[in-house]
C-alpha cells in the first residue's frame, strides 16, 4: 500500500529551485542558447526570475518584488515552453561609472508577455552599513514608453519612476500586447568596487541579461 501526503512551506523553496536550476542548467547549453557553454550563476538566476509566476494565493499578491512574492514561482513550463529569447552572458564588463550597454530587436509574439531581467553578482559588500556596492540599472523602451528596472505596480511594469540604487535584481515586466520594437539599455550608475576578482581592475562589473519575446 503506498500512502501519499502533501505539503508545503518555504523550506520546501531551496530543494525545488535547486532542481529547477539543475534543469536550466542543462537545458541551456542544449537549447535555450547551444554553442555558448555553461550558464553563470548569475544568468541561471536572471532566467528562474525572468520566467516566473505571480503568485495569487493567501498572504501574496501585492507588487513584484515584495517580502510576500520575491519574484514569484518558479515556472519551468515558460522557460522551456520555446519562447525566443536573447541571453547575455557576462561578455559585458563595465569598467567605470557611467558605461552603457545598448540592444535594439523586435517583439516577437503580441499574444505573450514581454520580459526582461538583468542581474548581476556584486562585489563583497563592507561588514557595516549598505551591503551593495555597484549599481547597475536597466532601462527598457517599447510601445511608445520607457520603463525602468522593478518599477512595478503588481505584477506588470509602469513607466516613469526612479532607478532602483541598491537592488542587483532589476526587471521590466510588460503584459501581452506589444509588438514593433524595442531598446534594452543597461547603464552602471555606480561602479565603485571589485566586481570581477582577479583580473587586475579593482572597479569593474559583468552582468547577466535575459530578454523574452525577443527577434534580433
Amino acid at each position: 500500500q503506498i500512502t501519499y501526503t502533501w505539503s508545503s512551506g518555504t523550506s520546501h523553496s531551496t530543494p525545488a529551485v535547486a532542481g529547477a536550476s539543475a534543469l536550466v542548467w542543462e537545458d541551456y547549453k542544449r537549447a535555450l542558447n547551444p554553442g555558448m557553454g555553461d550558464p553563470s550563476p548569475a544568468m541561471l538566476k536572471a532566467i528562474l526570475v525572468n520566467a516566473s509566476r505571480y503568485l495569487s494565493g493567501t498572504g501574496t499578491g501585492g507588487t513584484l518584488p515584495s517580502n510576500n512574492q520575491g519574484w514569484g514561482d518558479v515556472n519551468l513550463g515558460r522557460i522551456f515552453d520555446g519562447t525566443p529569447r536573447r541571453f547575455v552572458d557576462q561578455s559585458q564588463v563595465f569598467a567605470a561609472t557611467g558605461e552603457e550597454y545598448l540592444l535594439t530587436g523586435h517583439i516577437v509574439d503580441a499574444g505573450k508577455p514581454f520580459q526582461v531581467s538583468l542581474v548581476w553578482t556584486d562585489a563583497p559588500g563592507p561588514l557595516s552599513g549598505n551591503a551593495y556596492v555597484n549599481d547597475l540599472n536597466l532601462e527598457v523602451s517599447a510601445g511608445g514608453n520607457t520603463y525602468l528596472g522593478n518599477m512595478f505596480s503588481g505584477d506588470h511594469s509602469v513607466a516613469g519612476g526612479t532607478a532602483d540604487p541598491r537592488n542587483n535584481v532589476e526587471s521590466v515586466f510588460l503584459p501581452a500586447g506589444l509588438t514593433g520594437s524595442y531598446t534594452v539599455r543597461v547603464v552602471a550608475d555606480n561602479v565603485a568596487g571589485d566586481g570581477i576578482p582577479g583580473n587586475g581592475d579593482v572597479t569593474d562589473q559583468d552582468f547577466a541579461l535575459v530578454i523574452d519575446n525577443s527577434g534580433n
